[in-house]
């Protein structure tokens, strides 16, 4: 069978990391598949040489506009399906192909056109044009399910945010959770953490910036922390100055407040671009922040729970579901709450090590094994004329 994994937006941040941890799974299916992979050269580095039933093709389209987007996902991929006499289209980025001329499975995995949250927090006071847009994307993307043989969600929650817009059979949807980086478990083991009272408390996000990612309600937790005499320094690698959070509506207020005489001294913002640089910040860390309350699957708590950090989490549906008592929550836009919710896994040395061991018993059911095995077999039901499957939850 010959699948083509369409990637082209694979250029950063969790659609590029997905990609190459699953390339990393694929690669030791054996010589009944054979995988292509449709990546920006980034990308291509990375996985091109994994092994003999893995080839790349390289394109930079993912960095065009919407219109050329759509013409290459239905006139140059349609002419290539057909050239390289493809079984099954694997469509990783949201749109699907419309009438494809063999079996498709799509991959939606952008909650912000469907999140409830973000709409009524974010996206109302957006200028109209931005509005639109996103309009726009979430028909789009409902047109796709419904052109797609099957529709993949990294969560439960991101399927029922999609299904609050289109519908989506529950014989055509499939649910499969993501893994966790081997190579970053494995680099990442951590001692007990800092039981030193001489040294701050080292609380640890990882992010790229997003105004989604409720950095502010962050950085004011923080600051209500150091007010209240917590001893504590925040190592994040959300960083509203960054070149790409120009666009956000909250970056000049975010770089401010970090940059104010009462926080400066208690932050620190990191680039990392290794699997090592993050494993260290993993390793340093106490505590594990995540303001973040909309997001289709939070990657960095699957790494968390990993790695045994105790976590404080905002309360929202896909981060209940992937830790569940691995975690202590707080209201999403509530910094006060957010910092008694920090203040209280510091000093509560028993709840600590409940969160850790909850999340170490957690992150086993996150397999990047499972997830390319469940792909897999999706595929196969394609070749053994199967064409829906029972809605999977694990």
């Amino acid at each position: 069978m010959r699948i083509l994994l369409n990637a082209v937006s694979a250029k950063m941040g969790g659609a590029a990391n997905y990609i190459k941890n699953l390339a990393v799974e694929l690669a030791g299916h054996g010589s009944e598949h054979e995988f292509i992979f449709l990546t920006p050269e980034a990308q291509a580095k990375s996985i091109r040489a994994l092994a003999p039933n893995i080839r790349v093709v390289v394109t930079n389209v993912g960095h065009a506009g919407i219109g050329a987007r759509l013409w290459f996902d239905n006139v140059t991929l349609r002419r290539l399906i057909r050239e390289e006499k493809i079984d099954v289209l694997f469509s990783t980025a949201n749109f699907a192909m419309f009438w494809c001329p063999c079996r498709q499975v799509l991959l939606i995995r952008n909650a912000l056109h469907f999140s409830p949250m973000y709409a009524r927090k974010l996206l109302a006071g957006k200028a109209m044009s931005r509005r639109l847009e996103n309009s726009l994307r979430r028909r789009l993307i409902c047109q796709s399910a419904k052109a797609a043989d099957i529709v993949m969600t990294p969560s439960k929650s991101m399927l029922d945010d999609l299904r609050l817009w289109c519908f989506v059979p529950h014989e055509k949807s499939l649910v499969n959770y993501y893994g966790v980086n081997a190579a970053l478990l494995q680099a990442a083991r951590r001692s007990s953490g800092n039981d030193s009272s001489s040294l701050p408390s080292r609380l640890l996000y990882t992010s790229l910036y997003a105004e989604h990612k409720n950095v502010t309600t962050l950085l004011r937790a923080l600051l209500e922390l150091v007010r209240g005499g917590t001893d504590c320094h925040l190592v994040t690698t959300a960083d509203p100055n960054w070149e790409q959070a120009s666009w956000t509506s909250t970056w000049k207020e975010d770089a401010l407040l970090a940059a104010s005489p009462e926080l400066f001294q208690h932050l620190e913002f990191k680039s990392p671009c290794t699997v090592e640089e993050t494993a260290a910040l993993y390793r340093g860390a106490d505590v594990f922040v995540y303001p973040s309350a909309v997001e289709s699957f939070g990657h960095p708590l699957v790494e968390a729970m990993a790695v045994g950090l105790p976590i404080v989490v905002a309360d929202a549906p896909v981060n209940r579901e992937l830790c569940r008592d691995a975690a202590i929550y707080f209201s999403p836009f509530d910094p006060a709450g957010f910092a008694q919710q920090i203040r209280r896994v510091l000093e509560d040395r028993q709840l600590r090590s409940c969160l850790i061991d909850a999340g170490l018993r957690r992150s086993r059911e996150f397999s990047w094994k499972k997830h390319a095995e469940i792909l897999v077999d999706t595929f196969d039901r394609f070749s053994s004329g199967v064409t829906t499957l029972k809605e999977t939850e694990r």
